[in-house]
């Protein structure tokens, strides 16, 4: 895809390959991180010899120092693997092979165990290392798991694609948290204040596990908050607020917002009359580029509390960035008679 965002096919040649991906030649300038398909062709002259088609994103581009109109650019495959067929390879590209068929049961029962340590935030459980476990092994491990349950390994079980893609960014997220010391430190914090809590409080567990999530949101610690949430949860599985809370941290970030939108629903289902829920889920619709679910959030949030300023302030901004064709008034407008403005 070039910069008007066209897509385009191009022959080329490679400037050096390894397990990670590769580099070549192109007169395009495509954008970094933008998607594409190549395929390997050993012998120029015969197209009939390109292999299986591969899936990888555009890493970084710069301009050719020596090859004047054209751009070097970098591609990262989308799982590490030895797609090059290289007879004598490097050794650390072995622990990139293909992944072996699996029993489809065993394989599935092993997503679903991963997942839900992912909703309880055990990240190690996730990653099946320990806390002394050396960096170097953690990634070593995120890359196994990674080539292990990668969609494009299994495009043969078109119907496992949505349950890998939540697992792939569960994994990521257990990497992100546990491969940098500052974030691994307030993870363990937290989880050492989840195991210690006093028992003979007087609040129930509910409250003080709430609390908890409020201190580590209050000094951004996401990972933890999201650990506390979810303990909160587990013990008043049926309260709208907790989630609500709980689908807001997750929003923040982004491999996680797939789970986030589960929250929110739940939320709203719990409670339908839950302002915050609406408010912040139309907050996240709106990052997912889904103008009009977030329209309709805002509008009930707004039937709740016919004052609500950020609603309402949210609500105007979505019609001026993409006002409705239609002539007829908002449902908010025909249950109220009124029109908003600024």
């Amino acid at each position: 895809m070039d910069q008007q965002k066209r897509n385009y096919a191009e022959k080329t040649v490679t400037e050096s390959i390894n397990c990670h991906g590769f580099h070549f030649f192109s007169r395009q300038y495509p954008s970094k991180n933008t998607a594409i398909t190549f395929q390997l062709n050993a012998n120029a002259e015969d197209i009939s010899s390109a292999g299986a088609a591969h899936r990888g994103r555009v890493a970084w581009v710069q301009k050719s120092q020596h090859l004047e109109g054209f751009f070097l650019v970098g591609v990262e495959s989308g799982v590490p693997l030895n797609i090059w067929n290289v007879e004598d390879a490097p050794e650390d590209w072995a622990a990139f092979s293909p992944p072996a068929k699996e029993d489809p049961s065993a394989f599935l029962s092993e997503v679903e165990r991963i997942l839900r340590h992912s909703h309880a935030a055990a990240y190690y459980q996730v990653l099946g290392v320990q806390s002394s476990t050396p960096r170097s092994e953690v990634k070593r491990r995120f890359y196994q798991l990674a080539r292990r349950f990668h969609p494009d390994h299994h495009m043969d079980h078109p119907e496992w694609t949505p349950r890998l893609l939540t697992l792939m960014d569960s994994l990521v997220a257990a990497y992100k948290t546990l491969s940098d010391h500052e974030t691994k430190r307030a993870y363990d914090l937290s989880f050492s204040q989840a195991a210690n809590a006093a028992p003979g409080d007087s609040r129930t567990p509910a409250q003080t596990y709430l609390e908890k999530a409020q201190e580590c949101a209050a000094e951004k610690n996401f990972a933890g908050c999201i650990l506390w949430l979810h303990r909160a949860i587990e013990s008043e599985p049926k309260c709208s607020a907790y989630r609500a809370m709980l689908g807001r941290c997750l929003s923040t970030i982004p491999e996680y917002r797939g789970e986030a939108v589960e929250h929110f629903e739940m939320a709203i289902q719990l409670d339908p009359r839950n302002l915050s829920a609406h408010l912040h889920y139309g907050e996240l619709l709106e990052q997912l580029k889904i103008p009009w679910r977030a329209r309709f959030h805002y509008l009930r949030a707004l039937e709740i509390d016919i004052n609500h300023c950020e609603a309402r302030r949210r609500l105007n901004l979505l019609e001026v960035s993409a006002p409705r064709k239609s002539s007829k008034p908002s449902l908010l407008g025909r249950l109220t008679g009124l029109r908003w403005s600024m």
